[in-house]
């Protein structure tokens, strides 16, 4: 059946609604939304909205279609090793279905551009382009449009516009403290990843100095265009996005509603006033004061609290709850998406069967019982033994955790054991019918197949295992000289991060950089630039260029301006990667090596390390850069003074000014130098002391203070 082409000439600026579930679509689409963007249940920046059903897709776009809108599918995560497979099928699926537009963040999709030449591709805001040179780096790269970073103002945005790609703002909805793509805060709390679509918030929670002082500092107000689509028209602003796919469908009506009227009244100022009393009104769903202040380039008095924070609640036994997305190590085909048994102590006695399946998890709960008589009971290990032979009978597929190891020796009645089987198997058949089935079934063009299938050896440069030395420092430009007096006996080459703040400061630091050549790894550019800061480096490039010193990009607007120099290239943590194609994708574009994301569990960072075919950086110790922001802290809290915030779980951040930026640092460090693992090997393993309270290496240990110091491996990364 031909589906009904959107009609392109309808509006000047394209307003662009959030879809959520099917009745935030049928929302959006009756309130004149000219394009909608969606997910479906896995591999979305959104994954705790409802989405939906990959069988659904072709209908879902023919339905918007059909009201003359165009449909974008966001496919905008860092992608883990095991689900390439399921990525890949989802572009194809896309394409079948007639998408208009996939939104990517990870390298990974861009290798199967060729694949899908009539399927345009957009970079999702979570890809951090906040300047021209990324969105030029995108016009290379055949992305057709660019969702910009939300903390850009007006004249940034007018300077953003190549010819030849669409520019989409964020217009309405809720701010992320943290500059676009750049937050590990949630991942390093909770191993729920805001760059995997698991974000749990913690910047909307109170913070405190350890005075006592505090309040919601990192709670951005919420984001409110509706009084400048004039200018935003006069931007050449392509498209106008609003944030919600966690929203009502009421919301999305009544934001998609006020924006159509809005852009009406463009044409008719009086009526302009009555229309940003309606967008006031929107902030009552977060309880949050809405702002235009990064459009405008003000920067202060951006937080502040809500009166309607979300929450997630767990709930017990036989419920569906929210949960984490994830691995199986027995999936045949390289997905992330067989569910996983996760077996625990019930707090309240008893055992707790958890199977994880994309982001729900559904528990069966055995009740402490007691058993009378030994011989006629059943211990936890024969019922893992009897669950597993019937999951494979059924044509199943199952991971088995235990958390508690004298677990397995629990005994239990045989008709607790026999119950608890029979409810897993059957659950697990439940949901083979549901959406997973779907997506397996598509087929693959041979070039993708290919590519999924290559598997290079391990490359001869990644040598070194988790558990041998630092052999690189990461430090920043104006602490070389303290390293190195305090560093004497120390041989290991620099990784030297630089901001010139100016043109004008760029032969002063060149020479700098040029005295510690012997001692360079690299030279490393941001991981946020912004327009102001290109001519510096436009002019320190070639320098480094034509002396053959090595640049680590950090973001696509350092990738392009480096290209656009000529430098010797690698990846570094701020393009750092979580699959083996997204690695050898920055490799054919120019990087000689690629950093493995932080992010990782163990068993992820082992797939990636067995399957990537080119040099790998791994960072070992570091006080990560947790989030990078330009909202200033409340009045009299300055980020020089490294006074340590912390919220209600201790979690403690130590806030540094850094150029135009505040970095906030974890205080306590990753610090994976007491491990051994054999499976993970890299080219370099890198010591990052921009943040530590002395330059002396090696660093002395600090206390043990729970799993955060290994922040995610030794746990799953959700």
């Amino acid at each position: 059946m031909p589906q009904t082409a959107p009609d392109q000439s309808r509006h000047d600026m394209e307003i662009l609604a959030p879809a959520g579930s099917p009745e935030a679509l049928q929302a959006a689409l009756a309130a004149g939304a000219d394009a909608v963007y969606f997910g479906l249940k896995r591999l979305n920046a959104r994954r705790g909205a409802a989405n939906f059903a990959p069988e659904d897709l072709k209908s879902v776009v023919e339905t918007i279609h059909a009201a003359g809108a165009k449909a974008y599918l966001t496919l905008n995560i860092d992608l883990v090793q095991r689900e390439l497979g399921l990525a890949m099928r989802t572009l194809q699926l896309a394409s079948a279905a007639g998408v208009d537009a996939v939104l990517l963040r990870d390298p990974a999709l861009l290798a199967a551009r060729g694949a899908f030449p009539a399927l345009p591709f957009h970079f999702s805001t979570q890809a951090a382009v906040s300047s021209s040179a990324g969105v030029q780096a995108a016009k290379a790269l055949g992305v057709s449009r660019v969702v910009l970073a939300r903390e850009m103002s007006a004249g940034e945005i007018a300077a953003a516009a190549v010819p030849g790609v669409e520019l989409e703002v964020f217009v309405q909805g809720a701010l992320c403290f943290c500059c676009s793509g750049r937050c590990l805060l949630s991942s390093w709390v909770g191993g729920r990843s805001g760059n995997r679509g698991a974000c749990a918030s913690p910047c909307r929670v109170p913070w405190t100095d350890l005075a006592g002082n505090g309040g919601s500092w990192l709670s951005m107000h919420d984001l409110c265009l509706a009084g400048d689509l004039a200018e935003l028209r006069r931007l050449g602003v392509a498209s106008l996005k609003i944030e919600g796919r966690l929203k009502s469908a009421a919301w999305v009506r009544d934001a998609v509603t006020l924006y159509r009227r809005a852009l009406a009244a463009t044409e008719h100022p009086e009526a302009l006033a009555t229309d940003l009393d309606q967008a006031a009104q929107l902030g009552a769903y977060t309880g949050r004061q809405m702002t235009n202040g990064y459009f405008t380039g003000r920067r202060d008095n951006l937080t502040g609290d809500s009166g309607r924070v979300a929450s997630r609640t767990d709930t017990p036994a036989a419920t569906v709850a929210a949960a984490d997305a994830v691995a199986s190590p027995n999936v045949a085909d390289g997905d992330d998406e067989s569910p996983r048994l996760t077996l625990s102590r019930d707090d309240r006695g008893g055992t707790l069967w958890a199977i994880s399946h994309g982001f729900q998890e559904r528990c069966f709960r055995i009740a402490p019982q007691r058993v009378a008589k030994a011989k006629r009971a059943t211990s936890i290990a024969a019922v893992l033994e009897q669950l597993a032979t019937a999951v494979a009978a059924d044509g199943a597929t199952l991971a088995t955790v235990c958390v508690d190891s004298d677990l397995p020796e629990i005994l239990l009645p045989r008709s607790a054991g026999n119950g608890v089987v029979d409810d897993i198997v059957s659950y697990l058949r439940l949901i083979r019918k549901e959406s997973d089935g779907i997506v397996r079934g598509v087929s693959l063009p041979p070039n993708l197949q290919t590519l999924l299938a290559a598997r290079g050896a391990a490359h001869p440069a990644n040598t070194r295992h988790l558990g041998d030395g630092i052999d690189c420092i990461r430090i920043n430009a104006d602490q070389a000289d303290a390293f190195l007096a305090t560093n004497s006996d120390q041989t290991a080459p620099l990784l030297l991060c630089c901001s010139p703040t100016a043109a004008t400061t760029v032969p002063e630091l060149f020479a700098k950089i040029s005295a510690r050549a012997n001692r360079l790894a690299a030279v490393a550019m941001p991981a946020v630039l912004y327009e102001a800061e290109l001519p510096a480096w436009r002019a320190l490039l070639p320098l480094l260029a034509a002396a053959t010193v090595p640049v680590e990009v950090n973001s696509w607007d350092g990738w392009q301006l480096a290209r656009e120099a000529g430098c010797v290239m690698e990846a570094g943590p701020g393009m750092a990667v979580m699959n083996s194609v997204a690695a050898q994708q920055l490799c054919n574009l120019g990087c000689r090596m690629v950093t493995a994301s932080c992010e990782l569990d163990c068993e992820q960072m082992e797939e990636l390390c067995g399957a990537i075919a080119v040099p790998m950086s791994l960072t070992v110790f570091a006080h990560l850069p947790l989030m990078l922001t330009r909202a200033e802290l409340p009045a009299g809290y300055r980020p020089e003074d490294h006074v340590i915030l912390q919220d209600k779980r201790q979690t403690a951040l130590l806030p540094r000014r850094e150029g135009a930026l505040t970095v906030l640092y974890g205080e306590t460090p990753l610090d994976w130098r007491s491990l051994r693992n054999p499976k993970i090997a890299a080219a370099r393993l890198v010591a990052d002391l921009r943040a530590a309270p002395t330059l002396r290496w090696p660093q002395t240990p600090g206390a043990a203070d729970g799993p955060s110091r290994l922040f995610n491996y030794d746990r799953r990364l959700r």
